[in-house]
């Protein structure tokens, strides 16, 4: 009776143990190195830049640029986004996010941050994306320069 107590423990540790592996994928196994990148971390935006790599004066942007500073953004593997608030880490708004054409355009739905932005650079260190952004009333070709959130 020991011996069957002993084979059956064993025979129900292998058989949940091998039940797991098959429940629980490899997290991010579906994801694009370029992708895995971006799900890792939540991204700050620490800069806008203009075309030549210039720090451009957050009282010189609008007031909707100048809010993307207030948050963190978080990508999740489920293309859901979310923008926290650096302070109390409280959800305040979330939408969607895609990266298209061969990596190299993020698509981001989100209140306040909304468009197709061309990815200039995507790295664990840096997020760089493109697009134009008014500048004293006037729209200009910036970079949203990111870094990854560690915490």
């Amino acid at each position: 009776m020991k011996r069957f107590l002993n084979f059956a423990t064993i025979f129900t540790l292998l058989w949940l143990s091998t039940g797991c592996e098959r429940n629980n994928p490899e997290p991010n196994a579906k994801l694009t190195p370029q992708e895995r990148t971006l799900v890792n971390y939540p991204w700050r935006l620490v800069d806008v830049t203009d075309a030549n790599g210039r720090s451009i004066p957050q009282n010189q942007l609008n007031l909707e640029t100048q809010l993307i500073y207030l948050f963190d953004i978080q990508f999740f593997e489920n293309n859901i986004t979310k923008a926290l608030d650096r302070v109390s880490r409280q959800v305040i708004n979330g939408g969607t996010w895609y990266l298209v054409e061969d990596a190299k355009v993020l698509d981001v739905e989100v209140s306040q941050f909304k468009g197709k932005f061309a990815v200039g650079e995507l790295s664990s260190s840096k997020l760089t994306l493109k697009n134009k952004v008014p500048v004293n009333g006037v729209e200009q070709d910036a970079n949203l320069v990111f870094q990854p959130v560690v915490q």
